[in-house]
């Protein structure tokens, strides 16, 4: 006997009150299955209970009674929802089915939903259950509340399969970032609970540092570290020589005389700058022309940033920087911040970047102008940023570039010995 059948045969009011018992049972017999329990129980039923439609369905209630209704607590149906898992190969994925094809996780939200509503929830109490199981690279695609299950459904299809596809990349390399900072960790742990013996200490050489350290006057760079060198012969009383760097024999106990004593305000890069504190100004918001190397040199730096195209000042090129920066906030967001890895498109018309234009409108002019004077147009926040930042890079580059300067001679008068100094 069909299921199906059953519930609407034995429904009250199936057959009208005019239709004889005996048709009635007629209606009844060809739903009982060949050979079945059904079919032995309607033969042996006795005539009495044939008599009346009313009599057969208390016989038949007597032998098949409804079913007790489980009644499941809170508990169990929160487990029953987390038996629906969400496998990460699913997530982005088209499943094809007897019943159609769709999304691994649209199918998965679907079956939530419907049982959800199965248990009368209908708004949404159990959706802390399903958030807490869903998957990391769709979660976070996903409002924490929802009125109800049919906007929770609305909301996961319309996550679009590039988006967790990116997702999943993104969530890839965090992984491969923590499972290397673990390893070294883990490396360094080790270390610390095994240190080297004393046999492997003894193995590495103590160099001691010179006894004497010459400094350098702005503009030449350091030369390569000085070597001993043998005893000149005895010269004529105060004798004058020239040296660049002056080397004092070892074997001679006297007093060595520093060329020129370092200067301990000067930055770590040479200047050519007169001022001695000129090398610890912060960085102007639009850069002079005075620093930070030719406009060849710059040029040169700036075209290792220059990495996307800068269209020209037409119309067919301004619709080329709207899709740009289109694509740029959608990839990254409204309010990420441009850098060597995903660098900001510039606006047509505008100066080539590391030009020492203005930041505020992205324009070099003759002289120069600063950012809170700019007479012109503003470009966007994040063009500023990029092209300050592009800027700072350009001028640290070439500063730290050796500056070949001209050596300075400097004249030491070294004391006299042998029988003239005594004369």
């Amino acid at each position: 006997m069909s299921k199906e059948d059953l519930p609407t045969l034995l429904s009250p009011g199936r057959f009208p009150r005019e239709v004889p018992t005996t048709r009635q049972l007629l209606v009844f017999q060809p739903l009982t299955a060949a050979a079945s329990p059904a079919e032995t129980w309607f033969t042996n039923l006795g005539a009495a209970d044939k008599s009346s439609w009313v009599l057969f369905l208390a016989a038949f209630r007597t032998r098949w009674p409804k079913p007790v209704e489980v009644t499941l607590t809170v508990a169990q149906k929160k487990d029953r929802i987390r038996s629906l898992v969400l496998k990460d190969e699913d997530i982005g994925v088209m499943i094809e089915e007897d019943r159609g094809r769709d999304w691994g996780h649209v199918k998965w939200a679907k079956k939530v939903s419907r049982m959800a509503q199965g248990f009368n929830d209908t708004q949404c109490h159990l959706l802390d259950v399903v958030l807490e199981s869903t998957p990391e690279v769709l979660r976070d695609f996903l409002s924490d509340h929802y009125a109800t299950w049919a906007d929770f459904e609305a909301d996961v299809a319309k996550v679009s399969a590039s988006q967790l596809g990116k997702a999943k990349q993104r969530l890839a390399l965090d992984r491969k970032l923590r499972e290397d900072v673990d390893r070294l960790q883990g490396q360094v742990s080790n270390q610390r609970k095994n240190p080297p013996s004393a046999s492997q200490n003894a193995q590495t050489s103590y160099i001691p540092p010179s006894a004497y350290r010459y400094g350098y006057r702005y503009g030449t760079g350091p030369s390569a570290t000085p070597q001993p060198q043998p005893a000149a012969p005895t010269q004529p009383a105060f004798p004058t020589t020239s040296f660049q760097n002056p080397q004092i024999p070892a074997a001679v106990p006297q007093t060595p005389h520093t060329p020129q004593a370092a200067n301990p305000f000067a930055p770590a890069a040479p200047i050519t700058r007169g001022n001695l504190f000129y090398g610890y100004r912060g960085y102007p918001q639009t850069p002079t022309r005075a620093r930070g190397g030719s406009p060849a040199d710059r040029a040169r730096v700036a075209a290792h940033y220059a990495t996307i195209t800068h269209h020209p000042d037409t119309e067919a090129g301004k619709q080329a920087y709207d899709q740009q920066v289109r694509d740029w906030h959608t990839q990254h967001g409204a309010e990420a911040i441009p850098n060597s890895q995903r660098p900001y498109p510039l606006k047509p018309g505008t100066s080539p970047i590391a030009s020492r234009e203005c930041f505020n409108c992205g324009i070099a002019t003759m002289p120069p102008h600063q950012a809170y004077d700019c007479p012109n147009a503003p470009v966007p926040q994040q063009e500023k940023q990029w092209r300050e930042t592009v800027s700072r890079l350009v001028s640290r580059s070439l500063a730290s570039v050796p500056m070949a300067g001209t050596p300075t001679n400097v004249q030491f008068v070294a004391p006299a010995t042998g029988p003239q100094a005594n004369a």
